[in-house]
């Protein structure tokens, strides 16, 4: 665990505000709707199944034991998916969408909010829950999506490194292109069930770094990752996973290793000293930062 570096002119936490995104909140689809339930999977976690290229999570596995009914979070249309049971919202532009249930209705089934729409399928143990808005998936942790989510806990920060490709650097003389990054990972706030998944690591809501000058007062910040409100796009995947990133497994956590600045250009900066800072973010705005010392060198 890297210590902590100072506040002083830290921008406060989530500052910035997040990118819109839809902001009529909707209970949990699982009851009781009105009370917090545990999420073993975030929004953009790292995925990759098999065969299937990387890819970023496009909704939040929420925990719960085979054969639980899930319930319709707004009014709207029911439509089958080949793997999904998708709620169409009477009410603005969004579908939410069930994933690893099987339906309880006929294709096209007018629901309230309530209703009860399938129960998760053998072997899954959660339900994969995603909201398209204006058909971009949206964060559905984000403030203004599902409520109440409470976190009061803080992302933590593992180490921060440079590295040449998949090789290590020394911090004492960084020359031309390299990488800064970060290893960093959030916890689900709700304690997950008995193992095997409750020793999940999860994605941060954002991440921001910069390198301040020995004897100077500040620098800019810069935002490495942001998955306060929509999916990362595809093609970012490679650029935001470095390839010591593992997934969770079960009994097994995963590893969260995050790209601050890919083949960063070194000698845009006068040789010296520099803090590499970073601060890391939960979608509620807990944070934790962390810094260690590099010198340029080109």
């Amino acid at each position: 665990m890297l210590p902590l570096v100072s506040a002083v002119h830290l921008i406060a936490a989530l500052a910035l505000a997040a990118p819109a995104a839809a902001h009529a909140t909707y209970g949990w689809p699982l009851k009781p709707f009105d009370q917090q339930h545990p999420v073993r999977s975030f929004f953009d976690d790292p995925r990759q199944e098999g065969a299937e290229a990387a890819s970023f999570h496009f909704g939040v596995d929420i925990s719960a034991p085979d054969g639980t009914a899930v319930y319709a979070v707004a009014d709207g249309l029911v439509r089958l998916q080949p793997d999904s049971v998708a709620l169409v919202a009477d009410a603005g532009d969004r579908v939410f969408s069930y994933w690893h249930v099987t339906s309880a209705l006929p294709d096209g089934t007018r629901v309230t909010a309530g209703t009860e729409i399938g129960t998760i399928k053998p072997g899954f143990g959660h339900v994969h829950f995603a909201e398209l808005h204006n058909g971009a998936y949206v964060n559905p942790l984000r403030p203004g999506g599902i409520v109440p989510y409470v976190d009061a806990t803080s992302p933590t920060v593992v180490t921060l490194f440079a590295a040449d490709g998949t090789r290590k650097l020394s911090l004492d003389a960084l020359g031309g292109r390299v990488d800064l990054l970060v290893d960093c990972y959030d916890t689900p706030p709700t304690p997950l069930p008995a193992p095997p998944w409750n020793l999940t690591r999860v994605a941060p809501a954002l991440i921001r770094w910069r390198l301040v000058r020995a004897g100077a007062a500040s620098a800019l910040w810069h935002t490495a990752v942001d998955f306060r409100s929509y999916l990362a796009p595809p093609e970012r995947f490679a650029n935001v996973y470095a390839p010591w990133t593992t997934l969770n497994r079960p009994g097994k956590p995963g590893r969260l290793v995050y790209f601050l600045a890919r083949r960063f250009d070194t000698s845009r900066l006068p040789n010296g000293r520099y803090r590499l800072q970073v601060a890391v973010f939960d979608s509620q705005g807990n944070n934790a930062r962390a810094g260690l010392w590099v010198t340029l060198g080109n």
